[in-house]
């Protein structure tokens, strides 16, 4: 069966870090390239810094603390290539054609003002970290500008995009993890 979602392209590569500060220093001068602000995004437990690398963007992400999932990547194998996200023009609808095959895919949330993601179950991907963005215009602009941790319920996997009342997506179980 054919795809139908249309990828539009690489939104940004993460590498998960130590020191977001220290990688910062590194790849500005490797590329020459300024470092967006830090962002500390509660939710993940990381703290980002965005490089504009060409046309693309790099992002550097560190552990607030024990309990990343970047902590617990940078454990297991040390810093490195951590997330590939990419941009689709309808994330509803690629989310429903991932699931409606069969792949565990998180519900769609937006997760900084004027960006909606998803994440595809690491067991699908050959343990890839895999986010589906969305860029849309936002309708409101007073949100608080905090990430959300994204939701996933049971019928997500079964084809059926109803929201997860109170089911935060845990990036650490078999399905969201490379500990399979």
């Amino acid at each position: 069966m054919p795809l139908v979602m249309r990828i539009k392209r690489i939104h940004h590569l993460t590498v998960a870090v130590r020191d977001v500060e220290r990688a910062r220093d590194t790849f500005e001068a490797l590329f020459g390239a300024a470092a967006e602000e830090p962002r500390d995004i509660e939710a993940f437990g990381v703290l980002t810094r965005d490089l504009a690398v060409g046309e693309s963007m790099l992002q550097l992400a560190a552990p607030r603390g024990p309990e990343s999932p970047i902590t617990r990547f940078i454990e297991r194998k040390g810093e490195g290539f951590y997330n590939l996200a990419l941009e689709v023009d309808d994330l509803d609808a690629a989310v429903g054609e991932l699931t409606e095959r069969g792949i565990k895919v998180s519900e769609p949330i937006e997760a900084t003002p004027g960006l909606r993601s998803a994440f595809v179950t690491m067991a699908a991907t050959h343990g890839l970290s895999l986010q589906l963005v969305e860029i849309v215009v936002a309708e409101d602009s007073g949100g608080s500008g905090e990430e959300q941790m994204p939701e996933m319920s049971d019928s997500t996997a079964a084809g059926d995009a109803t929201p997860a009342e109170d089911t935060p997506l845990d990036l650490t179980p078999d399905e969201w993890s490379d500990e399979a």
